[in-house]
């Protein structure tokens, strides 16, 4: 539910002027039970602990927009995630951003979500959480948010069908950026802030994502590449597992197929993604269903995952992982829910930590507002 600030009432002593000012967020903490199946355990993967972000992020919005005139509005976004399960507090971008809209579509400068990352989050809609053990996308660390902080435009064409929807980015990281925009939050434990990919041009990019809703079916084809940027993901041991080095004359490129389709009864989702960076890649395809039954919606995800960096010499790591969640409604904004996850480690001929099997079980309470 968002709020509208009254307080911005002051603003127009001071300014002669108004907008709509509003207020919202999220509000998610679970108790995590992590176990691993490898002889080799640490402290941050085998226990139990509270946890924030297993559902979905905390986080707080503070958006508003005017109308300006002729019909365009100008608008602003500014929304941090919020650490409450820290020592010590911090926040980090999900968005901040300013734009206009109109009769030509919507521009948006910042820290915002890419074409494909929103893709990505329609075709997996049923209850996948990206944040929780078992998900396995092969977008990790280009299709979160743009890169480098308030560093990209964002323009959404206006609607030229029904159903029709188009959105492209243009990303600028920087001279010598660093990082990897992999989740910070991953299960019960929060992991390292960055890769380190310096160089010119690190994060600089471009992305197109398009979606075409007939009936209860959405089909969508997302791509993006971005420059100087490490290939890798987050393995069944939370730790990340790099599968090629940044590389200053080759581009990390992400596509993304996504179907949905609503049977009434159930809704039904697949994800197809790749990450690629020259010849090594992550492959990833996900199957999703959500059932709702009164107040209780049933979730369950199943993805297989497989890395290669191209090399004869190299192991092809294989993963699967599998998201079984159950949500009980007990308001509009209150949700209790059970979830269950795990990752397996399925490649052949793995020694050491990386073979295994890692679980999570969580129980928790999202507020939104």
């Amino acid at each position: 539910m968002k709020k509208t600030l009254v307080a911005v009432a002051a603003m127009a002593v001071v300014t002669g002027s108004m907008a709509d000012i509003t207020l919202s967020g999220n509000i998610d903490q679970a108790l995590n039970n992590m176990k691993s199946g490898v002889a080799s355990k640490t402290s941050d993967i085998s226990g139990s602990g509270m946890g924030s972000g297993t559902l979905g992020d905390t986080f707080l919005t503070i958006s508003g927009s005017e109308e300006i005139t002729g019909g365009i509005k100008a608008s602003f976004k500014i929304e941090p995630q919020l650490s409450p399960n820290a020592a010590a507090h911090s926040m980090t971008n999900r968005e901040a951003w300013v734009g206009l809209s109109g009769g030509f579509g919507s521009v948006q400068i910042g820290t915002v979500y890419t074409p494909i990352f929103n893709l990505v989050a329609a075709g997996t809609d049923v209850g996948g959480v990206s944040n929780a053990v078992g998900w396995l996308p092969a977008t990790s660390g280009t299709a979160t948010i743009s890169a480098g902080g308030n560093s990209a435009v964002s323009y959404t064409l206006p609607s030229l069908a029904t159903g029709l929807s188009l959105q492209a980015i243009m990303k600028k990281g920087g001279a010598n950026s660093v990082g990897n925009n992999v989740a910070t939050t991953y299960g019960a434990g929060a992991l390292a802030g960055t890769i380190a990919a310096a160089g010119q041009g690190a994060q600089d990019g471009t992305g197109l994502a398009v979606s075409y809703a007939m009936g209860a079916f959405t089909v969508g084809y997302g791509t993006e590449t971005t420059k100087n940027v490490q290939l890798a993901f987050v393995n069944n041991q939370m730790a990340y597992q790099v599968v090629s080095a940044a590389s200053t004359t080759q581009s990390v490129k992400n596509t993304d197929l996504a179907l949905t389709y609503n049977a009434g009864f159930a809704n039904l989702t697949y994800l197809n993604a790749k990450a690629a960076l020259g010849i090594a890649s992550i492959k990833t395809s996900t199957y999703g269903i959500s059932v709702p039954l009164g107040a209780t919606t049933i979730n369950y995800t199943m993805s297989s995952q497989t890395s290669t960096t191209g090399l004869a010499a190299a192991v092809e790591q294989k993963f699967s992982g599998s998201q079984l969640q159950a949500k009980y409604a007990l308001s509009k904004r209150t949700t209790a829910y059970l979830q269950q996850g795990g990752i397996n480690n399925k490649t052949a001929g793995a020694a050491g930590a990386a073979t295994g099997k890692l679980a999570e079980t969580s129980i928790g309470i999202a507020h939104s507002f």
